[in-house]
């Protein structure tokens, strides 16, 4: 198995509610795999996150320019 098609699985397994101590207790990647994956999970959470505020604040502005 690639290195990419590992972290695609470990991100999904974070992405269905594992854990990171569960991901690492695992045991099906190297350390490294499993490091980078939840970084990179991370990092997919705050742009989430991000893009939600933003488009809440949009809303908000809208909904009180129509009022």
């Amino acid at each position: 198995m690639t290195e990419n098609t590992l972290k695609t699985q470990l991100k999904q397994l974070l992405n269905r509610g594992y854990s990171e101590i569960d991901v690492l207790n695992l045991g099906i990647a190297p350390k490294h795999l499993i490091d980078q994956a939840i970084s990179e999970y991370k990092a997919d959470q705050r742009i989430q996150d991000q893009t939600l505020s933003t488009q809440h604040n949009q809303a908000s502005f809208a909904m009180r320019l129509g009022g």
